[in-house]
């Protein structure tokens, strides 16, 4: 995939992140955002390990550096760690983040 259509791809799928993170807080409340986001992580740590290729730099600008091999699928795994732990436990998540009301969080 050439770069200019990459950057797009990419572009898009944050944007449809983001507004399903949006909708999903205001429709179903802070639990539900969460887990778009742990969904978001899983998706993200699965395609840096089978792609074995995790860009590093600066947003906006081309990346400093890729992290390769072992290390790619190191990162993947930690990121798809972080993804099952905010599909899982989305209620601590809720009261880590403080996005929850005084009722939600003991």
């Amino acid at each position: 995939m050439n770069p200019e259509m990459r950057h797009r791809v990419e572009w898009y799928a944050g944007a449809s992140v983001f507004v399903a993170f949006i909708a999903a807080h205001f429709m179903f409340g802070a639990k539900a955002a969460v887990k778009v986001l742990g969904v978001a992580c899983v998706a993200t740590g699965l395609l840096w390990i089978f792609r074995r290729s995790v860009p590093v730099g600066v947003e906006g600008q081309a990346p400093s550096f890729y992290l390769r091999g072992w290390g790619a699928i190191f990162a993947g795994l930690a990121m798809l760690a972080v993804g099952v732990l905010l599909l899982s436990y989305s209620a601590v998540a809720v009261c880590l983040l403080d996005w929850g009301s005084a009722g939600e969080c003991p």
